[in-house]
């Protein structure tokens, strides 16, 4: 049943079945091109007459009669023999006292394509038929079938026009719409025109609302991108704080021992002489030392804002140092002079400035002193002290997935050789790294295979060294580290 139908339509429907009942069999639909007579015909043949045997044929200039015949004959038996050189009739009275085919419902659609033979035989059919027939036939002009009932189609009214549109269209122009009225004017009513209707094409002289809101909102967010993006190149530096700590910062825990190492072994007073017969008066270098030391700790102290306490330093290096350091180098040779203990001081006072990423201060020694004081320092080891082996080409070889644990990072071997034989550590090993042009050798724990193995070993340590904040670090750094060019 076909939903979409005007009132006025479905009345003419009701009208055409009332006709057929009041003894008119046969009933012509009339009305120009356009108006709906097709639409109007399936319509009745759907919704009318449900127990009827129904044929709807759509006649063209190339259907034949004897096609025709055969369709119509089809639709109202079941598996009719049709014999051609028969007529319409002749045929339809045959069939019918072999087998009664019931009343039949015949809808032609097109009229003009009738011949004349045809339209007698559905006249005589009409009249003469022994079962209810009634035949609705659709056609252009009046008149075109004798003794045919015509009813005439009328155009569509203004608001049917409107009406019939609103079934086919989502959006319509409003009726006060000065082109759309005269589109429906124009149409005169014919739905086949009106359904022509393209929105699309037509031009809305309604306001409608500017686009600049839109590209504004696009304006607005890609200035807010560029202005973050000014903002991190100004603030480079300041953002860099928040990424993980780099190396130098690390390097800070393990110069600081070092430093302090020759600091706290000065406090005792350590006497001096020109020669080995007389002894001269007891020389104090506590005062001197301490100075210079604590103030170039300051001063990389206030750079960097409060970050690194006196305080702090001293429990590093209560971790790492040795009391006897110091004295070992003084007992080794009472020829030392007393400057030689100052430039020392002053020289691990320079590493541990470099650790901390600030300039180095002004060392006052000579070459021939520093040269006094390694040479002192390395004849005061013990006898057992052999040359630590470097493990660089070792570590080369292992895997880079392969954790360590930073203990410590020094300039001098022998500070370096010192502490693993304080500690007496297992499973240590050292390399040689290349930082700012200057060798460091770099005392780690491991490697591991995990990073969670390296945690667990972290965790044995003693107190002293874990005081000293001792990091992790993968091999595949440690790698190129070590694959740096010595410049």
């Amino acid at each position: 049943m076909q939903s979409q139908i005007l009132p006025s339509r479905s009345a003419l429907v009701d009208r055409i079945a009332l006709q057929f009942e009041y003894g008119q069999n046969l009933i012509c639909l009339v009305g120009s091109s356009g108006l709906g007579k097709s639409y109007i015909a399936e319509s009745f043949i759907t919704d009318k007459y449900p127990d009827f045997n129904k044929a709807y044929i759509q006649l063209s200039a190339t259907t034949k009669d004897s096609d025709l015949m055969t369709q119509l004959l089809q639709h109202s038996f079941r598996g009719p023999l049709i014999d051609q050189q028969l007529s319409l009739s002749q045929n339809f009275y045959n069939l019918y006292r072999q087998s009664p085919c019931g009343p039949c419902l015949w809808v032609l659609d097109g009229a003009r394509h009738l011949t004349d033979e045809m339209i007698e035989q559905l006249q005589i059919l009409a009249k003469e038929c022994p079962e209810t027939l009634y035949i609705l036939v659709t056609a252009q002009a009046p008149n075109m079938l004798r003794d045919a009932l015509d009813i005439h189609i009328e155009p569509l009214s203004m608001a049917e026009s409107r009406r019939l549109m609103d079934m086919f269209f989502k959006q319509l122009p409003p009726l006060e719409d000065p082109i759309f009225h005269t589109f429906l004017r124009g149409c005169a009513g014919n739905p086949a025109v009106l359904l022509e209707w393209q929105s699309e094409q037509q031009v809305d002289l309604r306001a409608t609302p500017k686009k600049a809101t839109k590209l504004s909102w696009h304006l607005v967010l890609l200035t807010v991108i560029l202005a973050m993006l000014m903002i991190a190149f100004i603030y480079q530096k300041e953002l860099t704080a928040l990424l993980p700590e780099p190396e130098e910062n690390s390097q800070l825990n393990t110069v600081i021992p070092a430093t302090k190492a020759v600091n706290d072994d000065q406090k005792a007073e350590v006497p001096l002489t020109d020669g080995p017969a007389e002894v001269s008066k007891p020389v104090t270098v506590e005062d001197e030392t301490q100075k210079q030391v604590e103030s170039e700790v300051e001063h990389s102290a206030n750079e960097q804002n409060g970050l690194v306490k006196q305080q702090d330093v001293a429990a590093i290096v209560s971790a790492l140092a040795n009391d006897s350091t110091v004295k070992e180098i003084v007992a080794a040779d009472s020829n030392v002079e007393t400057k030689a203990i100052p430039a020392a001081a002053e020289a691990v006072a320079e590493q541990l400035l470099e650790g901390a990423e600030q300039p180095p201060q002004p060392v006052i020694e000579t070459k021939k002193q520093s040269a006094q004081v390694d040479s002192k320092e390395t004849n005061a080891l013990p006898t057992g002290h052999v040359d630590m082996l470097d493990d660089g080409a070792w570590l080369m070889a292992r895997e880079d997935s392969e954790w360590a644990v930073q203990l410590l990072a020094v300039k001098d071997k022998a500070v370096a050789q010192e502490f693993i034989e304080q500690h007496k550590l297992d499973n240590v090993k050292i390399y040689k790294a290349n930082r700012s042009s200057q060798i460091w050798w770099i005392i780690i724990l491991g490697p591991f295979s995990s990073l969670e193995l390296a945690q667990e070993a972290k965790s044995t340590l003693p107190a002293q060294i874990l005081s000293g904040q001792p990091f992790f670090k993968k091999v595949d750094k440690i790698k190129q580290e070590i694959s740096l060019p010595t410049r």
